[in-house]
């Protein structure tokens, strides 16, 4: 991602699927475990540490220079939206997008309605490794949101695919990567 916006960066990319799944199974975050994964990112002396995955979002938040992916569109869709579809497969994401999503709202002083959409049961087909069927899968359940929401808002950046499948869908649909991506480099 980072290198379509800037071929020039210099990027790693660290992927501890441990803390993840443990996140996942007990639907909470290990602290202790996030920050021994960061403190080993910054054995390489990054210039920037963006965590991708919203799950660890609020970890991201109370560490120094951990700028989390999901913040700049959460910001977006506050400031544009009221009713907002909440699209996860990760039950840890659900409650941190959420915190994120009221958070942003009250500091905008905004008011927002979300809409859940749980595509839980989907997670399985990206564990497998079968991207195609996960993001089908997740557009499908899309589908019923066109006429409850303003925008709908892909929590998890393993999801972006299923835009591609929704060509036809009337409300914007958002994900955290790329716009994500852009708004952190440029901002700093």
């Amino acid at each position: 991602m980072v290198n379509s916006i800037d071929k020039n960066i210099p990027t790693k990319h660290f992927v501890n699927e441990e803390i993840l799944e443990l996140a996942i199974t007990n639907g909470k975050t290990d602290s202790d475990a996030f920050k021994k994964q960061i403190d080993f990112i910054k054995e390489d002396n990054p210039k920037l540490i963006i965590c991708t995955c919203s799950t660890f979002g609020e970890e991201s938040d109370t560490l120094d220079n951990v700028f989390r992916i999901d913040r700049p569109i959460v910001q977006y869709i506050v400031n544009k939206f009221h009713k907002i579809g909440l699209v996860y497969t990760a039950i840890s994401t659900k409650e941190i997008s959420t915190n994120l999503l009221v958070e942003t709202s009250r500091q905008l002083n905004k008011e927002i309605e979300i809409i859940n959409c749980d595509c839980s049961e989907h997670w399985v087909h990206f564990v497998n490794g079968n991207q195609l069927e996960y993001e089908t899968q997740i557009a499908n359940s899309i589908k019923s949101l066109e006429d409850q929401v303003d925008v709908v808002f892909l929590a998890q950046a393993s999801m972006v695919g299923a835009k591609n499948i929704l060509l036809n869908f009337k409300k914007e649909i958002v994900s955290s990567p790329e716009y994500g991506v852009r708004q952190i480099l440029h901002g700093k």
